[in-house]
């Protein structure tokens, strides 16, 4: 088969599929930096699936998430794990409160060292531009693939902060980016004992309507200070 034949071989295959051609590396952080301009807060329901390697044990946990766009570089986010292990983490500025329901009790603390690794672990790929992106991780291995039926561009991402290597013993990412909401589909961490962690996003609400109060916890709960 000729070199042009082969190309329309492969197109005819991916438009039976419903996938387009892979984005380029470049292409894909264009598209992150174009909807980061207009990024101003999500909604989204979530999965997220454990693995403990040393024991071999998988969990899983269901719930839901909330990013606002504060100001210009700040994020402010909820996330909501529901089930019978109920819990809240809210993350504003430099404290995040963690909060337990089963005992209404809120639990502060001060996060100005680590801010940016828990957004890290928790929001990674929501209203991140595509030099955000790259500056943190070396962005390779772009494909195509589907997540929940959603088409989507998938990357690998090795981590180039210290911190993230050293303190969160954080080895690579695999990101998936939804050709709908430019926002994560997908996301799975791999550390170097040999855990994962995959976060799965469903129901995605891009620039809703989200005051701050939409990240308050309940005002009546106990507030237990953090050693």
């Amino acid at each position: 088969m000729n070199r042009s034949l082969a190309v329309r071989a492969a197109l005819a295959l991916f438009a039976a599929t419903g996938l387009a051609p892979a984005q380029s590396v470049s292409q894909l952080l264009a598209r992150l930096d174009r909807a980061a301009a207009t990024f101003k807060g999500a909604k989204a329901d979530l999965r997220r699936t454990s693995y403990t390697a040393s024991i071999n044990v998988t969990e899983e946990e269901s719930g839901s998430t909330v990013i606002r766009r504060a100001g210009p570089g700040k994020l402010e986010f909820r996330i909501d794990i529901t089930g019978a292990n109920a819990n809240t983490w809210v993350i504003r500025d430099q404290t995040a409160e963690h909060y337990l329901p089963a005992m209404n009790q809120r639990e502060p603390w001060d996060i100005r060292k680590y801010r940016d690794l828990a957004q890290t672990l928790l929001v990674l790929g929501f209203g991140m531009s595509g030099r955000e992106l790259a500056a943190s991780y070396t962005v390779s291995n772009p494909r195509r693939d589907t997540v929940a039926g959603r088409a989507a561009t998938a990357v690998d991402l090795a981590p180039k902060s210290q911190d993230a290597i050293e303190k969160l013993h954080l080895k690579k990412v695999e990101l998936w980016v939804a050709d709908d909401t430019a926002a994560p589909a997908r996301e799975k961490f791999y550390f170097t004992d040999g855990n994962t962690w995959t976060v799965e996003y469903f129901n995605v609400q891009m620039n809703p309507k989200l005051p701050a109060s939409a990240l308050d916890l309940p005002k009546g709960a106990k507030r237990v200070k953090m050693q």
